[in-house]
């Protein structure tokens, strides 16, 4: 191998490592418009996780009732004990579902606690 072969190769990887990180999204921190804008404090959004209702397919006002019913519902689909027997990959992404699931499931109760109800 060329030294000119070499230093096409380191070119193309870090031409292709730039590509990547300009055009695959990232979680960011943005800063809140709200009333803590004029505090100074941050607040994190996860651009990435989506909104706890649409997890749980449900309506974002829904009571405590419906909440849990979707959830249970939901997590029935991934419980491990349905998806014991299916490949590594299919039990990765249950788990990873059911861990979804969970997280959504706390911000609903949270921010039904914070409602008031």
């Amino acid at each position: 191998m060329t030294v000119t072969e070499v230093l096409v190769i380191a070119c193309g990887l870090a031409i292709g490592y730039w590509l990547v990180s300009v055009f695959v999204p990232h979680a960011r921190e943005r800063r809140d418009e709200g009333p803590d804008a004029m505090t100074g404090q941050r607040t994190t959004i996860d651009i990435g996780q989506p909104a706890w209702h649409e997890v749980l397919g449900i309506a974002p006002d829904a009571d405590r009732d419906a909440i849990h019913a979707a959830y249970r519902r939901r997590l029935a689909q991934y419980h491990p004990d349905k998806v014991a027997t299916l490949a590594p990959e299919i039990r990765a992404l249950a788990e990873r579902r059911a861990m979804e699931l969970d997280v959504a499931y706390d911000r609903a109760l949270m921010q039904l606690h914070d409602r008031g109800h």
